[in-house]
Formats: structure tokens, C-alpha cells, sequence
């Protein structure tokens, strides 16, 4: 763009110095150049066009200088409060058919696109009609995305959007004339949700670049409002399948950003679920959300053994523990994972869990052994504690107000490695014997939770030398 102006003032120099200027190129490139500056500009600050419309209202549109009815075009739509002015402004702007008060309407519709207000009919009629009038970009577009068709406008531009590379879709938004920020205008808004809304329906295949251009296009300030779609948009597809890790890795990063976590943040995911409620159902809402709630419960579980392993003196044995538990975990069957860290061994396991590009989240254990650390689960209704060293895995009801609770930041040790005896609480150790710690584990979950290991099933029932 700039060199074509830089071309064009040359030959206005040229020719003002008294050569002549070529007879059919410069013509060229001025219409050319019109045709790429067609484009809504950025929006005045309500704050101090709200007084200007108030004394146009007083004096009239039919009075008002070219300029002055210009701004009212553009920005009378800001409020309800102004929509007679701009009745009579547009039955004015209609009649005189000028070039300026045409691109006036047609930035009027798109930066506030009032669908909700019976002045729309009105204004998309006539920014349509505008459109159409000259020869301009406006009337491609007008013809391509059906710009000034309400219902149809910004479906359209968001269907083109979700076609296009991630690196393409600014360049779409400039072919559109929407300008370099999509959230900067009402038009530019309803197309971000109706491509979230879309995205959100794609199959896991097609997922992925339409969800990387959405990430490119959020904006947090303008933007913030619709979060609740965007959430649905990188949540969704992801139901019954798992995208690629650095895919995970690039939502998970920006929801927590923008939302939080789930686990800790519970009041912002509640209005998330009720907002999308109103739209796909609460049950669909609550299985949208607990994707991400998965992505992290897998996370937690599967960096803290990662790090472990790379830290425990004793690599086989915590290799038999994590073959164990993750075959719970692959199967769906751990709901909740938290790691509680050993005040001496939190720097060395964040450290490791960072390398990966993940972001921990974790508790702290205050008493105790402090190289040691807990993975606090979820199985059924069943809190399990395991260790990182030689201690007992400690398996709780998760009624038992004595059991600890997911998600806190700190841990009192001594509790945590409870060994008081009551029904609902049990501890056992890890020392083999036939057939094996495993099956003991798998016998005291299946018989608590009915849930079967996927490799052991129902494990090692009780017999009569048994204490547990």
C-alpha cells in the first residue's frame, strides 16, 4: 500500500512541476487505490460523540453541513437514544446519493450493527443501496458476504473464515473491510461468535485450524463478553477425542489466561456452564466444560510420575506404580488428580513439569518427611493418596470429613499419612506378594467402587490371613 502511494504522489509532483502525467496508469491507480481503502474506520469514543448528537438532534439533520451529517451516519446508532436523528439523516443521505455519506452509512452499519433495534431494517436498506451506487469495493462485498443481509452477513464472512489458514484470516478481514481488529466493530463481534459457534461443531479433523485462527483473533478487551462461546469453541470437539499435545497445550494456556482453572476457580466455570446452558442445555454445557477439566486431571497425574521417576532412587518400583495408575487413568476412571508436594522436593518437580511446557498446579505438605510427595486421586467415591517414597497408599470414603480434600494448597503432612483405623478409611503398603500389591489395590477399589482395573479387574479378593 505504501509504495502505490508513494507511486501516486510521485506523478502528482511530476505533473505539478510541469510534465504530464500519464494519460491511463495514474487513473488506474487511483481507482485501484480507492477500491483498497474502502474500509470502516475505527469507531469515536461515545463519550464525546453523545454531546455532538444531542445538538444535532436540536438543529436538525436537514441543516447540518456535509461533515457534520457524515459523523451523525456514523455514529448515531451508538444509542437508541439518537435513532430518530438518524431516520431523518439517512432519508437525507438516501436523496443526495453523495460518496462520503454513503461510506458514512455503510460504517455506521458495520461499527454498531443494532440487529436488536427496529432501526436496522432501515440502515441495512440503505447502506445496501450505498453499496451498490458506486465503484468501489463495497460492491463486491456487498454481493460476496452479503454484508447488508443481518441475518446473513456475518455467517457468511464467518464460513470464509473458517477456510481459510490462521495466517490468512486478517487478510480476509481487510478483503471484507473490516479492518486489521474484528472485535473493533458490531458487525466484526456477531461473526466472531457465529465462527465460534461453527468451530465449535466441527468434527475433531477439521478442528484445529479453525481453532488456531480463533486464538489469533481474540481480543480480550473487546472480546471478553463472549468468552463463554470461545470456551465451547475449543472445548467441544474435543468431547470424545484428544488433540495432539502442543494443540492441548496452546488452549489449555490461553483458557487458563483468559478463564482460570476449573479446579480452582469454580464461580467463573459456574457462569461459563449456566451462559452456554441457555443456548446447548445443561448437560451438554457441563460435558463441554469438563473437557478441559480432563486435559488437567491428565496433566497432573501423568508430570507427577513423569517427575518422580526422574527423581526416586528407586525407578522400577515407581515404574510398577505408574503402570498401575495410569491404566486407570487411560481408561476414564480417575475423575479428580492433585499433587501435594514435599517442601523440599517442590522446586526439583515444578522445575521438571515446566520443562515440558506445562502449567502445574499443585498443594504444598508442611510435616512429615519433606522430600516426599503425595498424588492425591479421585476413583468412584473413593479418595486414594499414594506416595512418591515408601509409604502407604491411604484410600479414604470421600464422605469422610477426614479425608483430603482435592485442591487445597496446603497440606498438613501428619493428616495426610494418617494411619487411624476406621471403616471407611484403609492404608497398604506396596510390598509384593503373591499375586502382588496390584491385585490388593485393584480388590480394595472394586470392592468400594465397583470399578474394575483394566488390567486386574476385580484384583485380589480377601481371604482369611487377610487384615484388610
Amino acid at each position: 500500500m505504501s509504495v502505490l502511494r508513494a507511486a501516486i504522489d510521485r506523478m502528482d509532483a511530476l505533473a505539478s512541476a510541469g510534465l504530464a502525467k500519464p494519460p491511463t496508469t495514474q487513473p488506474e491507480l487511483q481507482r485501484q487505490l480507492a477500491k483498497l481503502d474502502a474500509s470502516i474506520g475505527e469507531a469515536e469514543p461515545v463519550v464525546e460523540l453523545k454531546p455532538f448528537l444531542r445538538s444535532a438532534a436540536e438543529n436538525g439533520a436537514e441543516a447540518l453541513p456535509r461533515f457534520q451529517l457524515n459523523r451523525v451516519l456514523r455514529g448515531a446508532w451508538c444509542d437508541p437514544e439518537f435513532d430518530e436523528l438518524g431516520y431523518t439523516a439517512l432519508d437525507r443521505a438516501v436523496e443526495e446519493q453523495r460518496r462520503s455519506s454513503d461510506q458514512a452509512m455503510i460504517d455506521g452499519y458495520l461499527t454498531y450493527f443494532p440487529v436488536d433495534r427496529p432501526i436496522m431494517g432501515k440502515l441495512a436498506e440503505a447502506a445496501s443501496s450505498a453499496a451498490l451506487r458506486h465503484e468501489w469495493a463495497w460492491r463486491e462485498r456487498a454481493r460476496h458476504w452479503e454484508l447488508f443481509a443481518p441475518s446473513q452477513g456475518p455467517t457468511r464472512v464467518a464460513q470464509d473464515l473458517l477456510a481459510r489458514d490462521d495466517d490468512q484470516v486478517f487478510q480476509l478481514m481487510r478483503e471484507v473491510g473490516l479492518g486489521a481488529n474484528l472485535a473493533a466493530s458490531g458487525f466484526g463481534q456477531a461473526t466472531f461468535a457465529r465462527f465460534c459457534v461453527a468451530t465449535a461443531e466441527l468434527p475433531p479433523s477439521k478442528a484445529v485450524p479453525a481453532q488456531r485462527s480463533l486464538l489469533r483473533l481474540f481480543d480480550r478487551e473487546a472480546l471478553a463478553g463472549q468468552i463463554e462461546l470461545v470456551v465451547r469453541a475449543l472445548l467441544e470437539p474435543w468431547v470424545k477425542e484428544k488433540p495432539e499435545p502442543e494443540h492441548r497445550k496452546a488452549i489449555s494456556e490461553f483458557l487458563l489466561d483468559q478463564v482460570g482453572d476449573p479446579r480452582l476457580q469454580r464461580p467463573r466455570w459456574d457462569r461459563i456452564v449456566r451462559s452456554l446452558a441457555e443456548s446447548i442445555g445443561e448437560e451438554r454445557a457441563l460435558t463441554v466444560t469438563q473437557v478441559f477439566k480432563r486435559w488437567l486431571t491428565e496433566v497432573a497425574m501423568r508430570e507427577f510420575f513423569r517427575a518422580i521417576a526422574k527423581t526416586t532412587d528407586r525407578p522400577d518400583q515407581w515404574a510398577q506404580r505408574e503402570k498401575f495408575w495410569m491404566a486407570y487413568l487411560d481408561d476414564g476412571l480417575v475423575s479428580d488428580a492433585w499433587p501435594a508436594l514435599g517442601v523440599r522436593a517442590r522446586n526439583q518437580i515444578e522445575y521438571l513439569i515446566r520443562q515440558s511446557g506445562e502449567r502445574p498446579e499443585y498443594g504444598i505438605i508442611r510435616g512429615g518427611p519433606a522430600s516426599s510427595s503425595s498424588i492425591i486421586m479421585q476413583i468412584g467415591d473413593l479418595r486414594i493418596s499414594e506416595w512418591s517414597d515408601n509409604g502407604s497408599c491411604r484410600f479414604w470414603s470421600d464422605s469422610d470429613p477426614n479425608a483430603p480434600k482435592l485442591y487445597a494448597k496446603i497440606y498438613d503432612g501428619g493428616k495426610l499419612r494418617t494411619t487411624a483405623g476406621r471403616t471407611d478409611f484403609e492404608y497398604e503398603s506396596h510390598v509384593p506378594a503373591s499375586p502382588g500389591w496390584e491385585g490388593k489395590f485393584a480388590g480394595i477399589i472394586n470392592r468400594r467402587t465397583s470399578i474394575l482395573h483394566p488390567r486386574f479387574g476385580k484384583g485380589r479378593g480377601r481371604n482369611w490371613n487377610d487384615r484388610w
